[in-house]
């Protein structure tokens, strides 16, 4: 009845509306994985020799990009809202960058 009275504005209240839960929330866990940039060396992937943007102990491949420029930016804006920091690779794998944000 609540409903169909804020409906059709029969009821006035002086509380606010309770707002909407956010439709994506970050665990704990998810705020402490970094994210990795490097090179995707799988000859046998249609992406190959393409950056890619993954989290921390996954295996799964979160997007691709042609430029590393490109791959470090994505992460960026992902590290950001997950209060984390990006871990940037050079070609053969090893670290460039680390903690950067």
């Amino acid at each position: 009845m609540g409903f169909l009275k804020r409906l059709f504005g029969k009821k006035k209240t002086t509380q606010p509306e309770p707002q909407d839960e956010p439709k994506t929330t970050i665990t704990k866990d998810e705020k402490t994985r970094k994210y990795h940039v490097s090179m995707n060396n799988d000859e046998k992937s249609e992406h190959y020799k393409m950056w890619r943007v993954r989290k921390e102990s996954s295996d799964k491949t979160i997007k691709y990009f042609k430029t590393q420029k490109e791959a470090i930016t994505y992460a960026e804006d992902l590290a950001k809202q997950a209060k984390s920091s990006v871990v940037i690779h050079k070609l053969d794998g090893s670290i460039r960058k680390q903690n950067y944000s």
